[in-house]
């Protein structure tokens, strides 16, 4: 087992553990009166010491989302080969997020700002037939991390599959939430997308608004890569997303809870919607072939320095 890492710059801290998925466990701040500031929900450190069963993963912190993210309808997916059955997630019938969270992961290299992890998937592991190798890289400045993977397909067959990142935000930046989608895909009863449709007034978050303290599970197409989420104090946190990161999932479980803003490359389900749509995000890689991400989290700890509302730029790239 990889041991726990540690990042620092300025008053920033990272968290890392290689172990848990290439988890970013924690990201936090001292604020000027020596409080300290959570931007990402922390992992309990007890939970962290005891270990935790891989498929009911604690709901702290940011994590790769590989080879998939979000859900498969009935774990079943296209191969070149024939349909692949995929492993259904505990109390449910469907497979989510993927392989590589559930895996421990090798920390390659080490700096005091910056850290390198990868997986290499061995086929059939988890019932994913084929081979490939991931690649996360984290950065961290005085004004925030940035999160940048890298997917390669190692195999012999083409890869289907795509990428993103999970984070999870403490309630108190719900208060002010922005980010522009032109198109909703609605969640149906089993979490899985069903058809999109323009974005209406109650899933419209250009303009800054709080977001409802109720369960909330919303799949966005067609934003431009940027959110920004403020607290009721003035503390705020702005996420920039690259281009293959063309979809947005919304989460929130219930009230009172984190919330999730995760950028993704494909919709839930779209390794089956992607039969009779082009525009899910579902990819197929080439022998050898990769596709690349990155995630940037900037932090502004006081009102003084907070960002200016969000306008349209242009993505970082790839």
């Amino acid at each position: 087992m990889t041991p726990d890492t540690t990042l620092c710059s300025g008053t920033l801290t990272a968290t890392l553990a290689p172990a848990a998925g290439g988890r970013v466990t924690s990201l936090s701040s001292r604020a000027t009166a020596g409080e300290r500031i959570d931007w990402l929900v922390p992992l309990d450190d007890a939970v962290r010491a005891g270990g935790f069963e891989s498929t009911q993963w604690p709901k702290a912190g940011c994590y790769p989302l590989v080879p998939f993210s979000n859900r498969i309808r009935d774990g079943r997916i296209a191969g070149t080969q024939g349909r692949v059955q995929l492993p259904l997630h505990p109390g449910e019938r469907h497979a989510l997020h993927g392989v590589s969270q559930q895996r421990p992961w090798h920390l390659e290299r080490h700096a005091a700002d910056r850290a390198t992890m990868t997986y290499v998937h061995v086929p059939g592991d988890h019932d994913w037939p084929w081979a490939f190798r991931a690649e996360q890289v984290v950065e961290l400045d005085a004004a925030g991390i940035t999160l940048s993977l890298r997917v390669t397909n190692d195999d012999r067959e083409p890869m289907p599959g795509g990428c993103g990142f999970h984070p999870y935000f403490p309630a108190q930046f719900a208060h002010g939430l922005q980010f522009d989608a032109r198109t909703v895909w609605p969640a149906d009863a089993e979490f899985l997308a069903s058809t999109p449709q323009p974005t209406g007034p109650a899933d419209d978050y250009a303009s800054a608004k709080a977001l409802p303290d109720v369960e909330c599970t919303r799949y966005y197409g067609e934003w431009n890569g940027q959110a920004r989420m403020a607290a009721a104090d003035g503390l705020a946190i702005e996420l920039l997303a690259s281009a293959a990161l063309q979809h947005l999932v919304l989460h929130r479980p219930g009230p009172g809870a984190y919330f999730c803003v995760e950028p993704v490359s494909h919709v839930a389900d779209a390794a089956n919607l992607a039969a009779a749509r082009a525009d899910t995000g579902w990819r197929v890689l080439a022998p050898g072939e990769a596709m690349a991400c990155s995630l940037r989290l900037s932090v502004f700890p006081l009102s003084s320095q907070a960002s200016p509302p969000l306008t349209t730029r242009d993505r970082q790239h790839d």
